[in-house]
């Protein structure tokens, strides 16, 4: 009898390390935190980061958010974590930060902070010796939620913005001039039959080429039309769905029909939709780590999506097949044994559009992880897939880019920017392709050739 009881035992204890195994086809290289920062609510130091890759020399850097300042590391030693600088953030104990990269530019805003916020713009042209501050005003806003910067229209997307001027559900700027920003627009929020806002807030948004997705909380999720700066058509409404909460962001596949959204509510699963008919979104799928784990961030990147899942960390899940996501890696920046799940702690951002295909993530007391996903789970095809017969010149190059092939066959050649998100796509059957990119942002761009068998992959700098 104490023989059964003693198997029973060691197999519940298995069973309770593997459920709360705190890693899976995901490794820590390198971490940093600092406990004697600033803290909100007596734990909280960190908030969301960004990666950016220097468009010359291809050093792969973080920038990342405190309660007080900015800091940037140099991660170009793939194991290793290296901070460079460390820059006021304009206020003060901000339980949330928000950063953008376009060009070499960082682009920081901050909310529920203390002080006087502002919209800063700083240089990384220098790094990894320095980083320069060539702009801080709150002109443009004060506390401002989060950013978007869609680098196509060369546009700022600033939600849930509070400026001297007032306070605006969204407000949109040029980056024409990226040390300049000037204002385009404000939008426009269509009302409701009886005279009411059809909502009040962005929280967060995703924008691709004109058509932005703005998540608005309770409100649900609107899709619109951003050509022009006088009036911005309601295109689709995502407002009535299962495990409705508080609509927190969004994210597209890159085919441009499947739009991924969080509710950040304690156990309301992510959602996606396909929204191939953007008038009548239809709802696909629902998935989740925990049946009460919060998700905050997801991200979509070819085949998979990254969550920034507070308690449960970092979450990869395999969403080739839309109708049936599966999870299949994670890493738990937040272990707790048993995990007890309320309230936001844990895992609040993640970033895996690096070229190296690391992945970069935040926790609110834990620090920045650097991060190795299995090769075998992702592999580098969408990236590194080499074919002789193929070259694209000049690289780096500036106004145009050319694609040689060594047939005159059918091949569709599609362009995406370090984000994921598509720049354009074309069909050619010509041994010699000329794409003009006078327009685009300098940065790092991938281009797919799809020779029909085969994927051909190659990555570009502007």
């Amino acid at each position: 009898m104490k023989k059964i009881i003693l198997f029973i035992f060691l197999i519940n204890l298995v069973q309770t390390k593997i459920l709360a195994q705190d890693s899976f086809r995901i490794r820590k290289l390198d971490s940093y935190n600092n406990p004697n920062l600033p803290k909100v609510d007596a734990t909280d130091i960190w908030n969301d980061l960004t990666g950016y890759v220097d468009p010359i020399t291809q050093k792969e850097y973080i920038i990342c958010g405190s309660t007080d300042s900015v800091y940037f590391f140099d991660i170009s030693t793939y194991d290793k974590m290296k901070l460079v600088d460390v820059k006021f953030g304009a206020s003060f104990f901000a339980r949330n930060r928000d950063f953008e990269t376009y060009s070499h530019y960082a682009y920081c805003v901050a909310d529920q902070a203390s002080g006087i916020g502002a919209l800063q713009i700083f240089d990384l042209q220098y790094l990894p010796d320095s980083v320069h501050l060539v702009y801080q005003s709150n002109e443009f806003g004060t506390f401002t939620h989060t950013i978007f910067i869609d680098s196509i229209s060369a546009r700022l997307y600033m939600c849930s913005n509070s400026k001297p001027s007032g306070f605006s559900a969204m407000d949109v700027l040029s980056l024409e001039n990226p040390e300049a920003p000037t204002y385009l627009m404000k939008l426009q929020v269509p009302t409701k039959s009886n005279g009411f806002p059809l909502f009040n807030k962005v929280h967060e948004m995703y924008a691709r080429g004109d058509t932005a997705y703005l998540s608005c909380e309770e409100a649900g999720l609107f899709i619109f039309d951003m050509r022009t700066t006088g009036s911005n058509p309601l295109l689709g409404t995502i407002n009535s769905y299962p495990d409705q909460g508080y609509n927190h962001s969004s994210w597209l596949d890159k085919t441009g029909r499947y739009l991924m959204f969080t509710d950040e509510n304690m156990g309301m699963d992510i959602k996606i939709f396909d929204i191939q008919n953007i008038n009548s979104p239809q709802f696909v799928s629902q998935f989740n780590s925990n049946v009460s784990t919060t998700p905050h961030n997801a991200f979509w990147y070819g085949d998979f999506a990254y969550v920034s899942a507070y308690h449960d960390g970092l979450r990869i899940y395999d969403i080739k097949d839309p109708s049936n996501p599966q999870q299949v890696g994670w890493y738990d920046t937040h272990p707790v044994v048993p995990e007890t799940y309320g309230g936001y702690k844990g895992c609040w951002g993640v970033y895996p559009y690096l070229p190296s295909r690391r992945i970069i993530a935040s926790d609110l007391t834990s620090g920045i992880f650097l991060l190795e996903i299995d090769s075998a789970l992702v592999g580098n095809k969408e990236i590194t897939k080499e074919n002789s017969n193929i070259s694209i010149f000049p690289n780096p190059g500036n106004d145009e880019m050319l694609i040689s092939f060594d047939n005159h066959n059918s091949k569709l050649i599609k362009v995406y920017d370090s984000l994921g998100r598509k720049v354009i796509e074309i069909e050619s059957a010509s041994s010699l392709e000329k794409i003009e990119t006078s327009n685009w942002p300098t940065g790092i761009y991938f281009v797919e050739i799809n020779l029909g068998q085969t994927k051909w992959t190659k990555k570009w700098v502007k």
